[in-house]
């Protein structure tokens, strides 16, 4: 009898040590403070495209997602997770990824960047609290077009589309476009009134400002030369002498 109630005895006070001392024991915090960035690398090259300030997004514009420990929770915006952490908010001590995010994923368009970053914090015990500090920057692609004046020369009146989306030299926004394989098409008229079609597949990487450009060659064959990143990814041999009736 003494055994089993001093058994009953240890388990009360093992119960009330857990209650008292920590039944956030196995739980901690997380603080995210983050930076946004608006520029982008041209590639294959040095320089740097800057995006327009206004499309820039500040912390409070974020959107934070937090998974970890079979869960996933998402706030609309950074004010709204650190009112949840005022409130005693905490986190499962284990790894957990931090998502902070801004516009809409997978949406093409001209002034239609898209923000991501993402990091993994190991959250500790006793309710302490763990930095997580996270660079968010562009997640989709910039694509821009040209035209050499030869080619302009050859073919007066041309339109471009980029994965369906119609380019527009004129524009001074920026066209961003989703990373992966694209379809850039030329939609071209001779002087003549002959028309001609090129197309290319490229690749686009995120936080990278894509340049294709079309030219005409005329050494040796005549041919429509499309470049993609100062790199020639095709070559269209044109089915027509360049001096005829041009």
């Amino acid at each position: 009898m003494k055994k089993i109630l001093f058994a009953i005895a240890l388990a009360i006070v093992a119960t009330a040590c857990h209650t008292s001392e920590g039944g956030d024991v196995q739980f901690g915090k997380i603080a995210i403070n983050a930076t946004t960035r608006g520029e982008v690398s041209e590639a294959n090259t040095t320089s740097k495209t800057v995006i327009d300030e206004s499309l820039i997004p500040s912390e409070k514009d974020l959107r934070v997602e937090i998974s970890g420990n079979g869960t996933t929770q998402t706030w609309a915006t950074y004010p709204e997770f650190e009112q949840a952490l005022n409130e005693g908010l905490v986190f499962p001590s284990a790894p957990h990824t931090i998502t902070l995010s801004y516009g809409e994923k997978g949406v093409e368009g001209w002034s239609k960047p898209y923000f991501e970053g993402i990091t993994v914090v190991e959250v500790p015990k006793y309710g302490l609290s763990i930095d997580a500090n996270i660079m968010v920057g562009v997640a989709n692609s910039i694509v821009s077009v040209d035209t050499t004046e030869q080619f302009d020369g050859y073919f007066p009146t041309s339109s471009f589309k980029i994965n369906g989306v119609d380019w527009d030299a004129s524009k001074s926004e920026l066209l961003f476009m989703n990373t992966g394989e694209v379809s850039v098409t030329c939609e071209a008229v001779r002087t003549t009134g002959a028309q001609a079609t090129f197309e290319s597949k490229v690749m686009l990487k995120a936080a990278t400002h894509h340049k294709v450009v079309f030219d005409l060659s005329t050494a040796g064959k005549a041919v429509v030369n499309i470049t993609f990143d100062n790199e020639i990814v095709e070559t269209v041999e044109l089915e027509f002498e360049l001096n005829e009736n041009a």
